[in-house]
């Protein structure tokens, strides 16, 4: 879960900087796949945008009709407070960087933290799909995706990702792209990462590549007022104690605690007007 402010995020993510030691963490795996092309990006952008019903105004629309599934929750006395549940979410762009930086391998599992409308978790079942011809064909319906995962606390966003998913397959199905042959599995499901059920902890067991956009996770939830160095130990502690070792965490506007076996690896920088001078992810390997 994220800022509402966000929601105008640049699409641009620059990469300023991260650390040597990162790339070779990163890459000590066996097989690396290579980074995703720029025409299948676009390409992938498109579909999701297609799949959200991002069309014009309704873009907008549509992150109202998110807010009133939030504010809706919020109504529960059991919910957690309003702060801590702002929507926000980042571009299908800025996540082919972010995993082209954490080094993406083959069967990797992919965990949304806070999914929303599920955008990046339908990003992220297209983006590694097997392609040749710099991104326009595939060549045998591979994906280095093995399963893509996406978890909220809100049960209208879970609802509303239930939906697009299912109008993306459709997308596939209608277009007849070899697509439909290579998307990675998708699961979205409504959770507490806090306190994980048998279902999300399950999830969390098979989770090789985690990402959280932790901008509001404040209040009880976070030490320190700077936006890129807000310490989250309750997020941290639970991460700890649900993935399983070796898992490659990124966490934007955020730090976990190196004392719960996160071993800090490096830090993109994006340029985002909304959150000056920028928002920062920061890469974790869980040991």
């Amino acid at each position: 879960i994220s800022t509402i402010m966000h929601l105008l995020v640049v699409s641009v993510f620059v990469l300023l900087y991260i650390v040597p030691a990162s790339v070779n963490a990163f890459s000590s795996a066996p097989v690396i796949v290579p980074e995703v092309h720029p025409a299948h990006v676009t390409k992938i952008t498109q579909l999701v945008q297609a799949a959200l019903g991002d069309e014009g105004d309704a873009n907008n629309n549509r992150y109202a009709f998110a807010r009133d599934a939030v504010t809706n929750f919020q109504e529960n006395d059991e919910s957690p407070p309003s702060n801590e549940l702002v929507y926000g979410e980042l571009s299908v762009e800025v996540l082919a960087t972010i995993l082209d930086a954490v080094g993406v391998q083959e069967n990797d599992v992919f965990l949304d933290i806070g999914s929303g409308d599920g955008a990046l978790v339908l990003g992220a079942s297209l983006l590694y799909a097997d392609t040749t011809n710099n991104g326009d064909d595939a060549s045998n319906g591979g994906n280095a995706m093995k399963m893509c995962y996406g978890v909220d606390i809100v049960p209208g966003l879970v609802e509303r990702s239930i939906f697009h998913s299912d109008s993306l397959r459709r997308i596939l199905q209608d277009s007849e792209s070899f697509l439909q042959q290579s998307q990675a599995n998708i699961e979205l499901s409504l959770g507490d990462i806090h306190q994980p059920d048998s279902q999300l902890q399950k999830i969390l067991d098979e989770t090789t590549i985690a990402v959280c956009f932790a901008t509001t996770w404040s209040a009880d939830n976070s030490v320190g007022t700077s936006l890129q160095g807000r310490k989250l130990p309750k997020l941290s502690k639970a991460l700890s104690h649900g993935l399983s070792s070796g898992c490659r965490v990124v966490i934007i506007d955020g730090k976990l605690d190196e004392e719960d076996d996160f071993q800090w690896m490096g830090d993109l920088k994006i340029l985002c007007p909304d959150t000056a001078p920028y928002s920062v992810a920061t890469l974790y390997h869980k040991q």
